[in-house]
């Protein structure tokens, strides 16, 4: 059996009217449900609620990504898995199996229960739907930084899929600069991860992306100013993901260009101020000439890039002549 990862953008819908009475209308969470539902994704409860701070156990998350890319009568076909904890008359059965046949979840001999009553870990739901959806984990593989405090090992296993989340705007920092890859999603959150996915996939997220590039360069230019090296490298991480995103869908508008220009120019002033900390003064002014040169290239593609090409090129004429001169100090 083979899922089907196609674009469900048939019933893009813009109510004015929450779609469930605990949602309110306006917000981002009502124009994700209200979407979901009007693809037969998602139902309410028989009293017009969502319940969008409810839990989300592991067989509930699975049902969610595997219904819509299955027909009804081949899940009806299935009737028994080779998962030891999962009963013959357990209604997720067929879900269940018809994910582990096609790789979206691992079975025996790898591993012999699926733990359908769990809560479902956000890093677990990253996973399976990018799975589900063959969406190549290795995509920015190129891209090896660590993203946050929380999510600054870049060899656990979950790492290519949270790369992957913040270069199509499925997840974004938290007030306290987390990304929290263990938290335990309610039915709120992950209607949002999988709205957001599939309006990426259908080139729907480039606003959203450019916007949280913009948002994670404020963050660079502030830990900065707070000789905050640290958050200043995750942010700068974060935000040239954001931006490949972005290009990944539109290559070709001169703004996105622009923006994937600005990106690379930050993250290359944060890599100066680096070498520059360590004392590796002949690399920190090489690294301050690319960033002036990539923010001046997205001036060129952009203008409405004007000013943070301007705040990158006066950082790194500072930062280089700062190097120059204890260069020359070092040396007499």
């Amino acid at each position: 059996m083979l899922l089907s990862p196609v674009l469900l953008v048939s019933q893009v819908v813009c109510a004015a009217d929450a779609p469930f009475k605990d949602v309110p209308a306006g917000t981002a969470l009502a124009e994700a449900v209200e979407f979901l539902k009007a693809n037969n994704i998602i139902s309410g409860y028989s009293d017009g609620t969502f319940r969008p701070n409810n839990g989300v156990n592991r067989a509930e998350a699975l049902k969610i990504i595997i219904a819509p890319l299955v027909k009804q009568e081949s899940l009806a076909q299935i009737k028994q898995t080779t998962f030891s904890d999962v009963k013959s008359d357990a209604w997720y059965l067929p879900y269940v199996e018809a994910a582990r046949q096609n790789g979206v979840v691992d079975g025996p001999p790898k591993k012999d229960a699926f733990r359908g009553t769990d809560p479902v870990l956000k890093v677990e739901f990253l996973k399976m739907l990018m799975l589900a959806f063959k969406e190549d984990p290795n995509s920015y593989s190129e891209i090896v930084l660590p993203v946050s405090s929380d999510v600054k090992d870049t060899s656990v296993w979950f790492y290519p899929y949270m790369r992957y989340a913040l270069s199509s705007s499925m997840t974004m920092i938290s007030t306290d600069g987390l990304l929290t890859p263990q938290k335990k999603l309610t039915r709120g959150e992950t209607s949002l991860l999988l709205y957001r996915f599939l309006m990426y996939r259908s080139g729907r997220r480039t606003q959203a992306l450019l916007s949280e590039a913009e948002t994670e360069i404020i963050i660079v230019l502030g830990s900065m100013q707070d000789q905050n090296i640290e958050q200043a490298e995750y942010a700068s991480a974060r935000a040239l993901l954001a931006a490949r995103g972005a290009h990944a869908k539109q290559p070709d508008q001169p703004i996105v260009q622009g923006a994937l220009k600005i990106s690379e120019s930050f993250r290359s002033i944060v890599r100066a101020y680096r070498a520059g900390s360590s004392k590796l003064f002949d690399d920190a002014i090489a690294l301050c000439k690319e960033s002036w040169q990539q923010a001046e290239r997205a001036r060129e593609l952009s203008s409405g890039l004007e000013n943070l090409a301007t705040q990158v090129q006066t950082l790194a004429g500072k930062m280089a002549e700062s190097a120059r001169q204890a260069k020359a100090a070092t040396a007499s």
